[in-house]
């Protein structure tokens, strides 16, 4: 857990980036993504309200290099290392597009030295990226807990903490490799904003302003009577969804939970930042604690695959409740069902490695049923011919029946 003054040090940061990427090199691409980084700072210092901004050039700079290097490993690299399995699955007699049991192949595949590579160069760089990010914004610490805290000296009445609440196993598990995970890292909401920006630039070139994040917002159906009075962001995380749906629909009330308190504290602080009036609050999905028949919309963004297969049928029976008659819930998330991709050899060798070196213990569960069929079984009625809302998600549309 990072406290006030816990933080890595920054020559063991600078020592480990060389060990990965030779140190003249490091030290060359650093400097110019700086010397980028530094004037995109200048650009965008008198525009604090539009991102939350690197501590300084320095870490924008090195930060700018792990989402290009990432974005080289899961684009060019990935071409190399997908022809790669298809060579070693052939060589073994199976073929990359059957859905096969590959447990006995996974050692020789992943020993194969372009595989091996390729899952070293992605975790080498997800380890220096946010043991960079963790150590650099914790000494910052005092200014960013400042923030939080002026904030909620402001605005006491848009966000609720709960210290104290329960949290299940899965809560406390750390996704991504990240130290804490969601609850245990009191900056874990600066850390997941700026990773969140990393991911996406590797993905699809930015989300500095939350574009990505409002284009999902924008896709969200609304109820066919057209009342939406009270809008919920289930598993808000850094806010993003919510601060979405409310530039879309400002008249309506958002509101944002999420059972890290962190993350909460860092959404409310956002918002303020951002002159929007989003209530945030602590409380867990599974039981939320609103009353019957509450919110005209219920909204997540990639909370399923991140939770037991338990807690994602509490979560849905929960949205059930608290979703009014005609009412609209719409999680997106890794498609299932009629929307998943063919499972092939291809496809589960990709995704057991996502889980066993980047903490995603629940995905391979989450896309193994048909999330649509949970929600009809939970009573809606579900239309999951809908265009995802951003490439590479699932999206369905599931409403509550009059």
């Amino acid at each position: 857990m990072i406290n006030r003054r816990t933080v890595l040090s920054t020559a063991a940061y600078s020592s480990a980036f060389a060990w990965l990427f030779g140190s003249n090199k490091a030290k060359a691409a650093s400097e110019v993504s700086e010397k980028t980084q530094a004037a995109t700072l200048a650009k965008s210092g008198s525009a604090k309200k539009a991102a939350e901004l690197m501590p300084n050039a320095d870490v924008a700079g090195r930060m700018d290099f792990h989402a290009g290097f990432l974005g080289w490993s899961i684009n060019d690299f990935e071409k190399v290392s997908s022809a790669r399995l298809d060579g070693l699955l052939r060589e073994k007699g199976v073929d990359p597009d059957a859905d096969v049991d590959l447990i006995p192949l996974l050692d020789e595949i992943r020993s194969d030295p372009v595989m091996a590579m390729r899952m070293r160069t992605w975790l080498s760089n997800q380890h220096l990226m946010l043991g960079g990010l963790e150590a650099s914004l914790g000494l910052e610490a005092d200014r960013y807990f400042a923030e939080m805290e002026a904030a909620e000296a402001q605005y006491p009445d848009r966000i609720e903490l709960n210290p104290n609440m329960n949290m299940p196993a899965y809560a406390k598990h750390e996704i991504h490799l990240q130290k804490g995970g969601y609850v245990g890292n009191p900056l874990a909401g600066y850390v997941n904003y700026h990773y969140g920006n990393i991911l996406y630039e590797a993905l699809f070139g930015s989300n500095i302003q939350d574009q990505r994040i409002a284009q999902m917002a924008n896709a969200v159906p609304l109820p066919d009577d057209g009342k939406v009075e009270r809008v919920l962001d289930m598993g808000c995380g850094t806010g993003r969804l919510a601060y979405g749906l409310k530039n879309r629909l400002p008249d309506a009330d958002v509101t944002g939970i999420d059972i890290a308190g962190p993350m909460v504290r860092f959404s409310h602080k956002r918002a303020i930042d951002l002159g929007l009036d989003c209530t945030f609050a602590q409380r867990n999905a599974e039981d939320t604690g609103y009353p019957d028949n509450h919110f005209d919309v219920i909204a997540s963004n990639i909370l399923h695959h991140e939770i037991d297969a338990a807690a994602t049928d509490n979560v849905i029976a929960e949205a059930f409740r608290i979703l009014r008659p005609g009412g609209v819930f719409y999680p997106i998330d890794h498609a299932t069902g009629k929307q998943a991709p063919k499972t092939t050899a291809k496809t589960k060798f990709w995704a057991f490695n996502d889980r066993a070196i980047n903490n995603e213990v629940w995905r391979d569960a989450f896309e193994a049923r048909d999330f649509a069929a949970l929600n009809r079984k939970a009573g809606f009625v579900v239309d999951e011919t809908l265009r995802p809302a951003v490439w590479g998600t699932g999206s369905i549309k599931a409403v509550k029946p009059a």
